[in-house]
């Protein structure tokens, strides 16, 4: 990916002067119909942002991320849309039944990354930023995090059928969360990212007012558990826009130093989990 130093100068004077000249940037959002998808649609053309949102349904480009044909028309119809430029990815796409959890959470967040990736090129401040999940926290299935992060999609996908029909679901939601955390921080230092001037990170998200939460919000025992892993008072449940406030800001011009990390924006739920060390 090449830069025309003569506008912005060195790599140092376009990271400083590119956000004074993006007032007017174009954003692609998948999952765009509902949940955090839809609360980051609103909340970047709320900003000035023009944004091309995809979907199964009301969206500019309807594709099933799911599927190869779908990852193509996401590609094709971006495309055409936007005449082959855009300045942001946002890869929240996600959920999902199990049959198809490996391929939306892991395949198709991945083909969404590498599809679009081309059309980054031209843009002043280019930025990609993927929706996962602090389910991602769980150990994941040793052999299926292999297959993944191998980009081996039949060999994963044979093993989750055995995971599908042992209604191991949320193991094989984790596992895939967990291998996209994995490829993005092995991503984002590549050439193709970090070495084009492309930050890529995930933000992890806890538990969140949307409609994918409601089997668990619905639920009194389920929501009180929920609950109990939320330790910031007032965090739980998250309001779509608060998360829509942290993928903004990660696809934003002033995000020109931090590319690879996982941030957990879960109201204290990782640093739970997992436990406060010394370092």
């Amino acid at each position: 990916m090449q830069y025309r130093t003569e506008r912005y100068g060195t790599d140092c004077d376009r990271r400083t002067q590119a956000p004074k000249m993006l007032m007017d940037r174009t954003y692609v959002v998948t999952g765009a119909a509902s949940g955090i998808g839809a609360a980051t649609v609103r909340y970047l053309r709320e900003r000035g942002g023009r944004v091309i949102g995809s979907d199964l349904h009301e969206a500019e480009v309807i594709a099933d991320l799911a599927t190869n044909e779908g990852r193509a028309a996401l590609a094709e119809g971006v495309t055409r849309l936007t005449g082959g430029r855009i300045d942001a990815i946002v890869a929240n796409a996600g959920g999902g039944p199990a049959e198809t959890s490996l391929a939306l959470n892991f395949f198709g967040a991945v083909a969404t990354l590498e599809g679009l990736h081309s059309l980054l090129e031209t843009s002043p401040a280019p930025r990609a930023v993927v929706v996962s999940s602090i389910a991602s926290l769980r150990p994941p299935e040793p052999a299926l995090l292999e297959a993944c992060l191998s980009l081996d999609e039949p060999a994963a996908t044979a093993l989750s059928s055995g995971m599908i029909s042992a209604s191991d679901g949320l193991a094989l939601y984790s596992t895939a969360k967990h291998a996209l955390n994995a490829w993005c921080q092995r991503a984002a230092i590549a050439p193709p990212w970090a070495g084009a001037g492309v930050p890529l990170n995930v933000v992890a998200l806890g538990f969140f007012d949307t409609p994918a939460a409601a089997y668990i919000l619905s639920d009194e025992t389920l929501r009180a558990q929920a609950a109990q892993m939320t330790p910031m008072r007032g965090a739980f449940p998250g309001r779509p826009k608060e998360a829509a406030a942290a993928l903004a800001w990660c696809v934003s011009p002033e995000n020109s130093m931090m590319t690879g990390q996982v941030l957990f924006v879960d109201g204290g739920a990782e640093r739970l989990a997992r436990g406060v060390r010394s370092s």
